[in-house]
């Protein structure tokens, strides 16, 4: 009788065990065929902004900057006409409070990934408060678009994986207890 029991309770551990084990395949394999939905234009800093007879929307990416590297997107558009081609952008960033130096980049459809769009990327180079300043030229009008961002490293939370890894923990832990209780 007791042998049917140790059977029963081991046929339930090893129940839990194969459930917790592809619980954890699954997590993991959702969050690898994930990684691709990422690229998902970035933050929006500025929607619609009117600059001459355009409309800029500006994005950055990825978030939280890090000081290594920022992506600074632009779509602009033209009422009645959609995309806007050839137009002069330049992108400039200033350290709010902060020792450091003004850097400013052209934007070009050759550095972005989106062919809507036009893109500068470069590195900042320090933490803090910036402002970017977003310079438009064109034949039907110019202007700017401002605002200003945080740079900071991501840190141990910045990773999917590891957000992955804390979320499957719990059912890691049932698994080991349910499998030492036996």
């Amino acid at each position: 009788m007791s042998t049917n029991r140790e059977t029963a309770s081991t046929a339930r551990i090893g129940m839990w065990t194969r459930a917790t084990l592809a619980a954890v395949v699954v997590g993991m394999l959702t969050g690898l065929a994930m990684l691709p939905l990422r690229a998902d234009g970035g933050t929006l800093r500025a929607a619609n902004v009117p600059v001459g007879a355009y409309r800029v929307s500006v994005f950055t990416a990825p978030t939280p900057i890090p000081p290594d590297s920022i992506d600074v997107s632009m779509l602009v558009t033209e009422r009645g006409r959609g995309l806007v081609p050839d137009l002069e952008i330049v992108v400039t960033a200033h350290p709010l409070g902060q020792p450091g130096r003004s850097t400013s980049h052209p934007a070009t459809r050759d550095q972005a990934t989106d062919s809507r769009y036009y893109a500068a990327k470069f590195a900042l180079g320090s933490e803090g408060p910036w402002e970017i300043v977003v310079q438009v030229r064109g034949p039907r009008g110019e202007g700017e678009v401002r605002f200003e961002v945080m740079v900071q490293n991501p840190g141990p939370l910045g990773s999917p994986f590891m957000i992955l890894g804390l979320a499957l923990l719990p059912l890691l832990l049932v698994g080991w207890w349910l499998k030492r209780s036996a």
